[in-house]
């Protein structure tokens, strides 16, 4: 299989996880669902974007796309992990920071120019077709959101035992080091096969944390 097919297999695949946590977030209406929801619609345009522009080239427009919701997705899956704990101060404040800087990065990149060698480009590609300005974005939400999420994942299974915060850990994890991977070594297929079993983790500690208690140890349920 290429990398451009399992691109789009991970697209199908977080558009049908997204669309079961949305429904799960407007049953039960709670804050940590809705995050998860938006963070899975997010990788779905970003492994959409991928696939797009690995199959047929880029554009500007499918990169600004791609870069906005690659960069952006893990704050907004750092967030909804602090409000599966609890919807203290902390969650509301990172929340606030997040879409914050969000739209502040939203802005700066509809307003960028784009490096032309882009356009056509087949292939995985990163920021460098981005300018410095907005590239400061990565560290902001990708770089703090994985910190935050990393940290916040294993706090949480730690304090409460509960499986789906370890499986979200583990997700982080698959994930980031998959991203970091690519950079150094020259694999198509490890990103996209590392993003499909990251997300299908990141799906199962979501749906695991939807039902109280559902996933703690046998001993603490009995």
């Amino acid at each position: 299989m290429s990398a451009s097919a399992l691109s789009l297999l991970a697209t199908l695949v977080a558009l049908a996880f997204a669309f079961d946590v949305t429904r799960r977030a407007w049953a039960k209406r709670r804050p940590s669902d809705a995050l998860f929801a938006v963070s899975l619609y997010m990788f779905s345009l970003a492994a959409f974007g991928e696939f797009v522009g690995g199959s047929f080239g880029w554009s500007v427009g499918l990169y600004k796309l791609y870069y906005f919701t690659a960069v952006a997705l893990v704050a907004y899956m750092a967030a909804g992990t602090l409000y599966a704990r609890d919807s203290g101060w902390a969650a509301h404040a990172f929340l606030a920071f997040t879409l914050l800087a969000s739209v502040a990065f939203l802005i700066a990149l509809l307003r960028a120019p784009v490096d032309p060698a882009l356009v056509g480009t087949k292939g995985a590609v990163g920021g460098s077709y981005m300018p410095r300005e907005v590239r400061m974005f990565s560290p902001v939400l990708s770089g703090i959101g994985a910190l935050v999420l990393l940290v916040s994942a294993l706090a949480n299974f730690l304090r409460t035992r509960r499986r789906g915060f370890l499986a979200i850990f583990s997700a982080a994890l698959v994930l980031s080091a998959a991203g970091a991977l690519a950079k150094y070594v020259d694999l198509p297929l490890v990103l996209p096969a590392s993003q499909l079993v990251g997300i299908a983790l990141y799906y199962w500690g979501v749906v695991s944390l939807s039902v109280p208690g559902r996933d703690r140890p046998e001993k603490e349920r009995a």
